[in-house]
């Protein structure tokens, strides 16, 4: 009983524990399940993965068949098409298969040779005309029929179009050529290779000739191309190759480039870099004891001439030594080994101090790849540079000979011939030049130094500026024929005679608007030279001399300055070399714009750029006005004219003058004379001095001095001043008559835009049996240039016949006939009307009476007063 009782308890005791037990038990499924999970999905994670197109994406999940050790043949009845081998196969409803390490191969047409390709694993697509799709994954290997070896992880196989492509690494290998890229499709029918991204190429040497071709070639690019069929490697985006060879290394970069290989079907084994063509900026830097670089646009090398096709802005570069020669053309063919250049538009050598260029070069090199002969044509030049000169020549053709490097032997320039001597030594030298238009020989000894020079034709001698001095100037004889004598050092010239139509042309450095080119023609030159450094002292120009000065840099206000003379002489600064006097000698004759001066003799300083008129009558006109006067100093630079003994001057009409006159008529004349005068053309003004006097029929202004300011329509006249105008108008009783004013003064000042006279200091205007007397007075004008009002300030008496008035100011007006006079007091006294005072008296003219009033301007509180004639009584 006891024992059923225990039994019966423990019973209890695990039904009680059941349910925890089985929590306890589903935790730890859970676990295991969790576990399960996580390990499948590394385990997947693991394997590689397929990237389907996207026809393919939807494949069947229902495996219909597992077969192991499975292997499969299509054939074209005979032909074998492919073969399939797997380690499994199975087969799901849509007939796709999943392959574990498979193995495939791929028959060409003829069903003899084959192209393999091998995976971990892969996923087979049949499809119409036993084609298919194969996506494979997991060390992939592809072996093509013609030897091309393939290594990826992932690889999609069509073979309807015998591709094979991935976007994983790869790696290739073929005979002795290797390399790697991104992404990559192999063509098996068309023996292609595309590589897509970061493509690096290496060929190796030949195993079959280890004494020729390229021992080791890396090539880099963006992407490329290898067709086997070609033998050839198309290389697209930042290409870089770096290449050993004979005891030489070079650098190569460019846009792009194909590499050409040998061998092909009659030699398989060799795939040697035999041509390498290069597009867009290329740059190549080889050293083999000397280094040489070489850019353009494209080019073309071929390894076993070792010669290189060079197009667009073609530049090769070598240096040895310390030696350096540098060869340009649009277009170069370097044939390196024969030691030869053929140079095509544009084309230079420059060879240490040496330099030559033409349209066209044909170079023969020493074994040193310097200079020793050039045929060149077409705008040719040559510059050859000693220590002790600089020898340069040029002409439409030129056979340049070296003696050796750096050695000039002899030049000839043909057509068009020009040669410059320039001593490098002394910068106060100039350079001296001779063209001609036929030819020059020129004969070197020694080191290079000048021998013997010959030219022929109508020759010009030009003279540099010495060393490019900005005061400094290039001159230039050329005549029908030259004689030219040198000192007896046999370096500098003494002089030199022009015969025949000779012209002398003046070109300074310096460019600027009151700087001049000057040209003069005459029948012959002679000049003197300086004793040293090829420098023209004193240039005289026979009978009939033109002179032209022409500002370097044009302006409105400045033109083409004519001399014309029966002489010229042209003197020249030692210092700056450049023109310092010009002298036109007997009958000058000198235009600028509308600018003209007649004189026996001008003399032009380029120091102070003033044109000197002496002799004869000198005279200076333009089209507002002329002038004369015993000596005539014109500033070309500041355009004032400085005049000076007997002036006059005649301004074409009033408008010309600015209309800054009181006279009338601005149609006619205006004539100013005195002793010295001062003309400013740009400031449009003119200042006389001593006797000054300006008129317009008989209206005049004289004074000590005259400033006519036309822009600001003024005329000031200063010191003894007189005026006298005879068109002026007055009114009495309404009665208009034309009576002269005339009027003296310490000073004047006439302005046309208030149309006011203002005279000061010690006034005294008349008009008829009127006069005023002031300290000044301003006189208005109106239209038709008629007094209509006049002010008169301290001190004024106003006197007429019968009549006196005096006061501080003054107020007339023409067409009231009134006059306003205020003082302290202010005063009229008349013989008929008695007299009256007070701060204001207002004049009547019109009626003759006078009104006194108390208020002024100065003292409103004065008292009026009045004395009456018992005979005329008046107010």
């Amino acid at each position: 009983m006891a024992e059923r009782t225990v039994e019966r308890i423990q019973s209890y005791d695990f039904r009680a524990k059941l349910p925890k037990i089985l929590r306890y038990a589903a935790l730890v499924a859970g676990g295991i399940i969790v576990l399960v999970v996580a390990a499948s999905f590394y385990t997947t994670r693991s394997k590689p993965a397929f990237k389907f197109k996207p026809e393919h994406a939807h494949l069947s999940t229902d495996v219909i068949a597992e077969v192991s050790g499975y292997e499969r043949t299509e054939s074209d009845g005979s032909t074998p098409k492919y073969f399939i081998k797997a380690d499994t196969a199975r087969t799901f409803s849509d007939n796709h298969q999943e392959l574990e390490n498979a193995y495939v191969k791929v028959f060409a047409a003829d069903g003899q040779v084959f192209d393999e390709i091998k995976a971990d694993k892969a996923v087979y697509v049949p499809e119409a005309n036993k084609n298919f799709t194969a996506y494979l994954a997991g060390n992939v290997k592809i072996t093509t029929r013609d030897a091309l070896n393939v290594e990826t992880d992932g690889v999609t196989y069509t073979r309807a179009s015998e591709t094979a492509d991935t976007d994983e690494k790869i790696a290739f290998e073929r005979e002795n050529i290797r390399g790697t890229s991104v992404g990559a499709t192999v063509k098996m029918a068309e023996k292609k290779l595309e590589l897509r991204q970061d493509v690096e190429i290496e060929t190796f040497e030949s195993a079959a000739k280890k004494s020729a071709g390229v021992k080791y070639a890396k090539l880099n690019a963006a992407n490329a191309v290898y067709d086997q069929t070609a033998n050839s490697i198309e290389l697209i985006g930042g290409f870089k190759a770096k290449i050993d060879s004979d005891g030489r290394t070079s650098d190569v970069s460019a846009g792009r480039a194909v590499a050409w290989l040998s061998g092909g079907e009659t030699d398989p084994a060799a795939r040697d870099l035999t041509k390498l063509e290069l597009f867009e900026n290329v740059h190549i830097v080889s050293n083999d004891g000397k280094t040489t670089t070489i850019d353009a646009a494209n080019a073309a090398y071929d390894k076993p001439l070792d010669r290189f096709e060079l197009s667009g802005s073609a530049r090769i570069v070598t240096e040895q030594d310390s030696r350096k020669t540098e060869i340009q053309a649009q277009t170069a063919v370097y044939d390196r080994k024969g030691l030869k250049a053929t140079l095509n538009g544009a084309a230079q050598v420059a060879q240490g101090p040496d330099y030559v260029k033409g349209d066209r070069m044909d170079v023969d090199l020493f074994p040193s790849e310097e200079i020793k002969h050039a045929v060149v044509t077409g705008n040719t030049f040559l510059k050859q540079t000693t220590p002790e000169r600089l020898t340069q020549a040029s002409a439409n053709e030129m056979t340049i000979d070296y003696a050796a490097p750096n050695q000039l032997r002899s030049a000839r320039a043909v057509t068009n011939a020009r040669a410059e001597l320039v001593p490098t030594t002394a910068s106060e030298y100039s350079k001296a030049t001779l063209s001609t238009p036929s030819s020059i020989s020129i004969d070197f000894k020694g080191t290079g130094i000048l021998a013997a020079m010959n030219t022929d034709g109508r020759t010009t001698i030009q003279l540099d500026a010495p060393g490019n001095a900005p005061d400094a100037a290039t001159k230039r004889v050329t005549a029908d024929t030259v004689k030219t004598y040198f000192h007896d050092n046999g370096q500098d010239i003494s002089k030199a005679e022009a015969v025949g139509n000779a012209i002398l042309e003046i070109e300074p450095v310096k460019k600027a608007s009151q700087i001049y080119d000057t040209t003069v023609n005459a029948p012959r030159f002679d000049c003197e030279f300086f004793p040293m450094g090829n420098n023209a002292r004193e240039c005289v120009g026979g009978v009939g001399a033109k002179t032209v000065r022409r500002p370097t840099v044009p302006t409105a206000d400045l033109g083409e300055q004519v001399l014309n003379s029966e002489r010229v002489v042209a003197t020249f600064d030692a210092a700056s070399k450049d023109l310092s006097e010009l002298q036109a000698v007997g009958n000058g004759r000198y235009s600028e714009l509308d600018r003209r001066g007649l004189a026996e003799r001008f003399i032009y300083s380029a120091n102070d750029k003033v044109l000197r008129l002496r002799g004869g009558e000198p005279t200076v006109w333009d089209d507002r006005s002329r002038a004369k006067a015993r000596d005539i100093d014109w500033n070309t630079a500041t355009q004032i004219s400085y005049l000076r003994g007997s002036v006059s001057t005649t301004f074409y009409n009033g408008g010309s003058m600015g209309a800054a006159s009181p006279f009338s008529d601005n149609k006619k004349p205006v004539f100013v004379t005195s002793n010295e005068a001062v003309l400013d053309r740009n400031a449009d003004t003119a200042v006389f001095t001593g006797a000054a006097r300006a008129w317009q029929d008989d209206n005049y202004v004289r004074a000590d001095k005259l400033t006519v300011l036309q822009r600001e329509g003024k005329l000031v006249a200063e010191g003894a001043v007189q005026s006298g105008l005879y068109d002026a108008k007055i009114k009495r009783a309404g009665k208009e008559s034309r009576v002269p004013v005339f009027a003296a003064a310490d000073a004047m000042t006439y302005d046309r835009n208030g149309r006011a006279l203002r005279y000061t200091g010690n006034v005294d205007i008349r008009q008829a049996t009127d006069r005023i007397t002031a300290e000044s007075a301003d006189v208005f004008l109106n239209d038709q240039n008629e007094v209509s009002r006049t002010v008169a300030e301290r001190s004024v008496v106003i006197t007429q016949p019968g009549r006196r008035a005096t006061g501080s100011h003054v107020e007339y007006s023409a067409e009231t006939e009134i006059a306003i006079i205020q003082g302290d007091p202010a005063t009229v006294n008349d013989s008929e009307n008695g007299s009256t005072s007070g701060s204001q008296i207002t004049v009547y003219f019109r009626e003759n009476r006078f009104i006194g009033s108390g208020r002024g301007r100065q003292n409103p509180n004065t008292r009026v007063k009045s004395v009456y004639k018992t005979t005329s009584p008046q107010e």
